[in-house]
């Protein structure tokens, strides 16, 4: 009985800590940021913001895995309509050099939802993500700081697998970016 006390003590914590986040939300539509985001962006979000409030308010595992799948179905269905980002807006939350040279950078569109480049040569060998350093992004993804707002533009390629609750949580996209600049 204390076990599941402290797991449905878990659960409501992390139903009440996404009340903050929707309060920064509202916080960015008034600085304009929200309100600048583009429709499609707003539907991807709409989308993984639904499944994750479904999955951590399930009591058991077969509405939290229904609530996976449902997601994964939506999103594919999203991105058959197109896979092309367009002016997106996120925030830097990491950026760096593989042992190679090449540089990579992960933004945060949402709550725990990220695009990003693969990380490293071996994982980036079919996809292309990566910035090479003469590649004329190589300079914007290196000189972005962390928790900068940023817009962008390129090609999701893939959701990244993971187990049940990471996918839900935090559901990560490798894009093949096509333009990186500051939101001013």
């Amino acid at each position: 009985m204390q076990k599941s006390g402290w797991l449905l003590f878990w659960a409501l914590l992390a139903v009440v800590g996404a009340a903050p986040t929707a309060a920064r939300a509202d916080d960015a539509s008034e600085s304009g940021m929200a309100a600048n985001m583009p429709q499609r962006e707003r539907d991807l979000i709409d989308i993984l913001i639904s499944a994750r409030k479904a999955y951590q308010t399930s009591h058991s595992l077969a509405p939290a895995k229904d609530a996976r799948i449902d997601m994964q179905i939506r999103v594919i269905s999203y991105m058959r309509q197109s896979q092309v980002a367009t002016d997106w807006i996120g925030t830097v939350k990491s950026r760096g050099i593989t042992p190679e040279g090449d540089a990579w950078i992960s933004i945060e569109i949402a709550d725990g939802i990220t695009v990003s480049t693969w990380q490293s040569e071996r994982d980036d060998q079919d996809s292309a993500t990566l910035f090479r350093p003469r590649a004329k992004l190589f300079t914007a993804a290196q000189g972005a700081k962390i928790a900068t707002p940023i817009i962008f533009s390129g090609t999701i390629l893939k959701s990244v697998l993971a187990n049940d609750d990471e996918m839900v949580t935090h559901p990560q996209f490798i894009a093949r970016f096509s333009a990186l600049k500051l939101a001013q």
